[in-house]
């Protein structure tokens, strides 16, 4: 949670979305880990304010993004402790008009920042998350002090998947 308002405090993205809606549906748990429940979410809004990446400001471009659905998952302890949020790359990339971009991408396409494609694996996107973002005070994913030493992968970030 300290990381997720960290990163928020930086990047305004949502605020620039006042109407914004996501739409959450299909809950349902696993049936192979009860502390682990998955949901879909739809994205849709008006960028009717600024959004400030770091130095950058984008001017509001009043355009709606229709966010293409994704999956969330929420893991938790047996004691109610929320451990691990996920949130998936589009389901359907033809969905929506942010030409295949998720989430906050999809958000920032429709407020005017071209980006590199958002997918695993993604060198582009991997490097600029890595070494562009803390040069303009952003962060794109935890410190190595703050990852819980059952964590298993070093992927950050885009980086490819490795465990």
């Amino acid at each position: 949670a300290k990381d997720v308002q960290e990163t928020q405090q930086r990047f305004n993205v949502m605020d620039a979305y006042p109407d914004l809606v996501m739409e959450k549906f299909g809950y349902t748990v696993d049936p192979e880990n009860p502390y682990r429940c998955y949901w879909f979410e739809r994205w849709k809004g008006t960028n009717k304010e600024a959004i400030q990446v770091g130095p950058v400001t984008l001017p509001p471009t009043d355009k709606v993004a229709v966010i293409p659905t994704h999956v969330m998952s929420a893991n938790w302890t047996p004691g109610g402790k929320i451990v691990y949020l996920c949130l998936s790359g589009p389901l359907d990339r033809f969905e929506g008009n942010t030409m295949g971009q998720g989430a906050v991408f999809g958000l920032l396409k429709t407020g005017g920042l071209p980006l590199p494609v958002s997918s695993v694996g993604n060198q582009l996107l991997s490097f600029n998350q890595k070494y562009v973002a803390p040069l303009i005070s952003q962060k794109a994913f935890s410190d190595d002090a703050d990852i819980p030493g059952w964590w298993k992968s070093a992927a950050k970030g885009a980086d490819a998947n490795d465990v």
